[in-house]
Formats: structure tokens, sequence, C-alpha cells
């Protein structure tokens, strides 16, 4: 996708960058399922009321969100040479080349 200036624009998350690190994240999931346990066996202990329902599932998506950020710090700490914009830069050489066309 490209700006008004003509460079590409990636959407990026408005999070402080110590949530970004893999530990962190790691540890907001785990607070995140710990949340949505409490919650969830509420509702499976009978008492249906709405604010269980999206509460507990709400925690279960945040501690997905986190996982996922935490995975994929690891991965990127894994492989020193390679960050998500050396990937996105070498994916926009590939599909702006007119050979590939």
């Amino acid at each position: 996708m490209k700006s008004n200036g003509g460079s590409s624009s990636r959407f990026i998350l408005p999070l402080p960058a110590f949530v970004l690190h893999p530990f962190t994240a790691l540890f907001l999931g785990v607070v995140h399922v710990y949340l949505a346990e409490g919650h969830l066996s509420k509702l499976i202990g009978g008492s249906r009321t709405w604010t269980d329902i999206w509460k507990g599932f709400g925690a279960l998506a945040g501690a997905y969100i986190f996982a996922a950020l935490a995975s994929r710090g690891l991965a990127q700490r894994r492989k020193p040479g390679t960050s998500g914009s050396t990937i996105a830069s070498e994916t926009a050489k590939f599909t702006t080349n007119p050979a590939n066309s």
C-alpha cells in the first residue's frame, strides 16, 4: 500500500516497546489465561451472565494475541539477520519488479 509520499506504510500496533519483548508478551498471555479461567469457570459452573461470557472469551482472545506476539519475538531473536522490515522490503522488490509481471 502506498501513502502520499510514495513509501510503503505498514500497520503497527500502538503498544509500548517493552510489551513487544517476548517474555513480557508471554507473561501477559499467561495473565489473560488466568483471567479467562476465572470467568469461564463461572460459566461451566452454571452462572450464565453476559459479563462472564464476554470477559472470559475476550481474555482468551487477548491471550492468543500476546502468545502470537511472543512467538513472533522469539522467532526473530533466533534469526538475527532477518527482521520484519527486511522481509517486507524483499517482498516489495519481488512484487514491483516488471520482469515478474
